[in-house]
């Protein structure tokens, strides 16, 4: 088995053009949002070299010795019509934000091995209550992979980022005037694979921590106070793969997870917790025009205090691509996951989310995209005698990027939101209007 075909396939990324979109700052990310598998160009290219050069308008990159240099700096305008994500009950303030986002990347250029250190920034300037809604957004960290054989290798990773919390998105509770809930959050994983021939084996180990800053939010708004969120959590996951025909391979993967708080909630009980998935999945690879990959199975997490209720349900996914024409990619997923909830009634819910994006590239620097949603949040049955939220997504975005040159992007993006929920005051709906600018390296 080819092991580049393999994480190329299984890594969760969003490509565009060598740039991803902002770190969802205002462009508020539903439960379970998540990326795709890295596209990747196998078509026979029969442009002559000149052509294709004049065509190109990926990021460059500065080299520095065996390595390659990359910078972004992008200032967005965005315009808000709900900033706080309210239901019209409640009022809605609309607003302008300004977004800047600087991203540097430094990365190996060599046959083997991989090393990549980067820094990213994303800083929110709102017109409307700056002192509660402004926030600064940092992440620093590097991963690497050490090559040891052909089909034999290790890898690794170590970041701490500062973080928010968007309005409108679970654990938020709703109201004009509330203050942005901010957190750090520092991440380590390792991890080994190794392939024998057609079956293949992978070990993953990832650390979390989170740490809350105090808000003044508690019991009154119906979430914990923050600093009853502070936590570690542990994963461990092994995996087997056999790839019984070029680009076909079924696995099965088996995890475990430990979640430690700090302390007690407001109310007195423990929200650690444990917990275990079992799933098996098949990955079809067709050499460049579609990859997709699927897979279901069972998953339980158990916790601490008596007061919450086991959780036991099906779980499923799926992330792939498709590549009809050489210009047009179509990318959808599912995915399913417990996570932990800040509402004082609830421990957890219980994160589902469909959906699809297209890019379409008009010309080689003009690319059109579209993404689609359905999310559902489920804090019912969650909690013994507590909460029974129920929240449903549903967001679609568009967007046009032009690249006058390689250096420099500018482009408009619209986004629409709307929460139906079953607890009083809690749906809302919410248009975003960006303009895109920025240069890079």
């Amino acid at each position: 088995m080819n092991t580049e075909r393999v994480l190329r396939v299984c890594r969760i990324a969003t490509v565009f053009m060598g740039m991803s979109y902002p770190v969802a700052q205002v462009m508020a990310q539903v439960p379970g949002a998540v990326g795709q598998p890295q596209q990747r160009e196998e078509r026979p290219d029969y442009r002559s070299p000149v052509v294709r050069e004049s065509e190109q308008y990926d990021a460059k990159g500065v080299r520095l010795g065996s390595f390659k240099f990359f910078g972004t700096l992008e200032a967005d305008e965005v315009f808000n019509d709900n900033v706080n994500a309210n239901s019209d009950a409640l009022g809605k303030q609309a607003g302008f934000i300004q977004l800047i986002n600087p991203t540097l990347e430094l990365k190996s250029d060599w046959n083997n091995h991989m090393l990549r250190a980067y820094a990213k920034g994303g800083f929110g300037l709102y017109s409307v209550n700056p002192s509660l809604n402004n926030y600064q957004d940092v992440s620093v960290g590097a991963d690497g992979r050490l090559d040891i054989q052909r089909n034999w290798n290790v890898y690794g990773g170590a970041s701490w980022n500062r973080r928010h919390d968007e309005f409108g998105t679970p654990n938020t509770p709703t109201g004009i005037g509330l203050p942005v809930t901010v957190y750090n959050q520092t991440s380590a994983n390792v991890g080994y694979f190794q392939t024998f021939n057609r079956l293949n084996v992978r070990v993953d180990g990832r650390y979390d921590n989170y740490n809350f800053f105090n808000n003044g939010l508690g019991p009154a708004q119906g979430v914990i106070p923050n600093s009853d969120r502070n936590r570690n959590e542990l994963r461990e996951a092994l995996r087997f793969g056999y790839e019984f025909s070029p680009g076909y391979e079924v696995w099965v993967r088996g995890s475990l997870n430990q979640r430690r708080y700090y302390q007690l909630d407001s109310s007195g009980l423990d929200r650690s917790s444990n917990g275990f998935d079992v799933v098996g999945g098949m990955i079809i690879d067709l050499g460049g025009i579609t990859a997709v990959e699927v897979f279901a199975g069972y998953l339980q997490q158990t916790y601490v205090s008596g007061q919450f209720s086991t959780i036991s349900t099906p779980t499923f996914g799926l992330t792939g691509y498709w590549n009809p024409i050489h210009d047009l990619w179509v990318k959808p997923f599912i995915r399913r996951t417990v996570d932990d909830s800040a509402f004082t009634g609830s421990a957890a819910y219980l994160s589902t989310t469909g959906g699809l994006d297209v890019n379409y590239h008009v010309r080689p620097n003009v690319r059109l995209d579209a993404h689609a949603d359905y999310a559902i949040a489920d804090y019912s049955a969650l909690s013994a005698g507590g909460s029974n939220q129920y929240d449903q997504y549903v967001t679609l975005r568009a967007g046009v990027m032009y690249l006058p040159t390689a250096n420099f992007f500018v482009g408009p993006v619209y986004q629409f939101i709307t929460r139906n929920s079953n607890q009083f005051n809690g749906d809302y709906n919410q248009n975003v209007v960006m303009l895109r600018l920025g240069a890079r390296l």
